[in-house]
């Protein structure tokens, strides 16, 4: 099963050996192959639905793929809870006990499919596979999903809507997890062996959910460390638009949606992470409302290097980011739970990002401090606008773009309310200071009363 994840997982790595052509959906017409009346009622969609206390943050990785902790993976689920993830994927069935001592909600590998060909199977045999792997942990408030598959194919759709039938059926309200391609992976046309087998991510997340019919929407984007922090604009873009069109599509059938990112340098001629870089993936995703967060990986196996835990299973400084960064935003995500996405913009629009505040805010008051105004240009945040589910409150959330300067920020809004700012680390709320400063490639929270 390892081998299974690990070289799904690095078929996204292949965008190196293709042209920037593959990258652009706009290289000529294709045919729609999906019904663009559908709505989520009409699917008959059911929404994953997870406890308000709990906002995934996961390593996308086991235990097992570190060497050391193969022999002793109680240590390797201690390891992922002192870097304060909320959620071990994936965890291996007679590891279980050792994720729940360590505090864990989990997600089950048991049932990866390595062993259905999801090209040639059937609705008993996926029935029965599914029903005798979840037997003895159904009823289990600890496991909240299953692991199915990752990076599936267009032709594997029709296996995956039994699998996710199946375990609706076999074990309600519990996850079928399935990850998708980000947009660079190859889409040459949906007659030809590629590897998303349409002729545009479009397709892609329409069909999937269409035909499907997923609880949520997952994919893996790792651009911000590929454009080396933003700086190739090309990549940049890539990541921006898989962000927006991921959002746009959960938010059209109504549902969750989880962003994977890069916690290491997954590529051997990358830098290294640093803080904004980590922090800039945690706090965009949660200012597009994302409802869980991934990181690609924990563990450092063979050619990925740098990442939270060295090749010699030791604390990397990397560690000390991820804690830092995982402790924010599993903080900021329960606070969002209350809240539904309504906008998303920048204050510096492009084609790509869109630059037309929602219905909370005239604009953002954002400078660089005083000294450095004239050489630094003008700043650029991403802004999040939100709605309480139930009552009256609001949220906006700012994301400083710079990689290499804090802002000053406040905001704008159309009408007159009282404002607090959250603290990320305890969750608690206070007046704006006079000065409310943005680090690097962090967030800001303000609750809106």
């Amino acid at each position: 099963m390892r081998n299974n994840l690990v070289s799904s997982a690095l078929l996204s790595l292949l965008f190196l050996a293709f042209s920037a052509a593959l990258w652009a959906e706009d290289a000529g017409t294709y045919p729609i192959t999906w019904d663009e009346n559908a709505t989520a009622e009409s699917l008959g969609l059911e929404p994953l639905v997870l406890p308000d206390d709990l906002y995934p943050v996961y390593p996308w990785d086991q235990v097992y793929w570190s060497k050391n902790f193969m022999n002793d993976p109680a240590k390797g689920y201690v390891r992922m809870a002192e870097c304060d993830f909320s959620v071990p994927a994936f965890v291996e069935e007679k590891d279980l006990p050792d994720a729940k001592r360590a505090g864990f909600r989990n997600i089950l590998l048991a049932m990866g499919t390595g062993k259905i060909d999801l090209l040639d199977a059937k609705q008993e045999e996926i029935d029965a596979f599914v029903k005798e792997h979840v037997a003895g942990t159904k009823d289990d408030p600890e496991i909240f999903g299953y692991y199915i598959t990752d990076e599936p194919g267009a032709k594997k759709y029709p296996a995956l809507a039994m699998f996710v039938a199946a375990v609706k059926k076999y074990a309600p309200g519990k996850l079928a997890y399935i990850n998708l391609f980000p947009s660079y992976a190859t889409t040459i046309g949906a007659d030809v062996d590629s590897q998303m087998q349409t002729y545009t991510f479009t397709e892609y997340l329409e069909r999937y959910v269409q035909e499907v019919k997923p609880q949520f929407i997952s994919y893996d984007n790792y651009m911000v460390e590929y454009s080396e922090d933003m700086t190739d604009q090309e990549r940049a873009d890539i990541y921006w638009r898989d962000l927006l069109e991921v959002r746009r599509v959960a938010q059209k059938y109504g549902l969750p949606w989880w962003n994977i990112v890069s916690s290491l340098a997954i590529r051997p001629q990358s830098s290294p992470p640093n803080m904004a870089r980590m922090a800039l993936q945690a706090y965009t995703s949660l200012a597009a409302g994302a409802n869980g967060l991934g990181w690609f990986l924990f563990f450092s196996p063979g050619q990925h290097i740098y990442g939270p835990i060295n090749m010699s299973d030791e604390k990397s400084p990397t560690f000390q980011m991820q804690r830092t960064v995982n402790e924010q935003t599993v903080v900021l995500g329960k606070i969002l739970n209350r809240f539904r996405s309504t906008s998303v913009w920048f204050s510096q629009p492009t084609d790509e990002l869109p630059g037309n505040p929602g219905d909370l805010l005239r604009g953002v008051n954002i400078s660089y401090q005083e000294e450095i105004k004239d050489k630094a240009g003008t700043p650029s945040v991403m802004v999040g606008e939100f709605r309480a589910k139930e009552g009256t409150q609001k949220a906006v959330m700012l994301v400083n773009l710079d990689f290499g300067r804090s802002i000053i920020a406040s905001l704008d809004l159309k009408e007159a309310a009282a404002v607090r700012v959250v603290n990320p680390v305890t969750g608690t709320a206070h007046a704006p200071r006079q000065r409310e400063w943005i680090l690097p490639g962090h967030g800001l929270l303000f609750l809106i009363d």
